[in-house]
């Protein structure tokens, strides 16, 4: 590639680099304001600048640096908003049961369609790999049928159970699968291992990536869920905070930039610590033999 060449494509990359990055650092500056700030920031009228020939230019002074910084918004989130940390442990109530079920189902599916041999295999997979190219409104209406013939429509099942069974992650944990040489299990059957012993003590040691992968996938997108909170749930005090942030700044504007910072957390601490098992885990799923 020649220099000319290269440097445009650094700086197309370094504008859509930044351009992604602009809102997580206004959400983040504008935490630190104070509540007046916020509501000048946002609120105010643009001012009217007059040029000649009888022109008049419309501009609006925008702060993303905070002129004061104050820590009174994460106070009245986290010690006068109850209702918040309550609100947060729902989304844990959801988010770890599907991360770890999915976790332990992919794994096992993944192994029965990756090791064994059996009838119509192949054909059930491609079944999967339909379910899962569905948008999830089309699977939406499904799941509430089902689960209103179990009894479980207003309860936290509903959204876990097809978050557990769901065919992303045994597709996944499949192609991870395909990249370990299968002659390891071979020359453990040969010595007299048997399949639960070859599954835990050879393939899932070979899976640490993708299994990390998996998991920081499912835990972002669960912890993000709106649609199935919506429909599964009643109760406002069940509900997942992804859906209570969208009224926690009734009233007050600036609570608004301190919730989203905490609600983001866990899942940027998740991609920043496992950055490097989330790339390998997707460069393995991508392995074919």
């Amino acid at each position: 590639m020649k220099r000319n060449q290269r440097m445009t494509v650094i700086a197309v990359l370094i504008f859509w680099g930044i351009l992604f990055l602009l809102p997580p650092v206004v959400t983040f500056t504008n935490s630190w304001m104070s509540e007046m700030e916020i509501i000048q920031n946002y609120t105010a009228r643009p001012d009217a600048f007059d040029l000649a020939d009888g022109i008049t230019e419309r501009f609006k002074a925008f702060r993303i640096i905070p002129g004061r910084v104050t820590f009174r918004q994460y106070y009245e989130v986290l010690l006068k908003q109850p209702s918040f940390m309550i609100l947060m442990t729902n989304s844990l109530k959801i988010t770890v049961p599907v991360t770890v079920g999915s976790l332990v189902v992919s794994m096992l599916s993944a192994y029965g369609f990756t090791i064994w041999q059996w009838k119509y295999k192949e054909l059930l997979f491609r079944v999967y790999i339909i379910v899962m190219l569905m948008p999830l409104q089309a699977v939406l209406v499904p799941n509430y049928i089902i689960a209103d013939l179990l009894h479980i429509k207003d309860s936290y099942l509903a959204i876990i159970l097809p978050g557990i069974f769901s065919p992303f992650g045994v597709f996944l944990m499949r192609q991870g699968m395909k990249a370990v040489p299968t002659a390891y299990l071979e020359a453990a059957q040969v010595d007299g291992a048997g399949a639960l012993y070859r599954f835990v003590h050879i393939m899932i040691p070979q899976l640490k990536p993708t299994a990390a992968a998996l998991c920081m996938l499912v835990f972002i997108e669960y912890w993000n869920l709106v649609e199935q909170a919506v429909v599964f749930i009643n109760d406002y005090a069940k509900e997942p905070l992804s859906v209570y942030l969208s009224r926690i700044a009734e009233g007050k504007i600036g609570l608004i930039f301190a919730a989203s910072c905490i609600y983001m957390f866990l899942p940027l601490w998740f991609l920043v610590m496992g950055q490097k098992n989330l790339e390998m885990g997707i460069e393995m799923s991508g392995v074919k033999q």
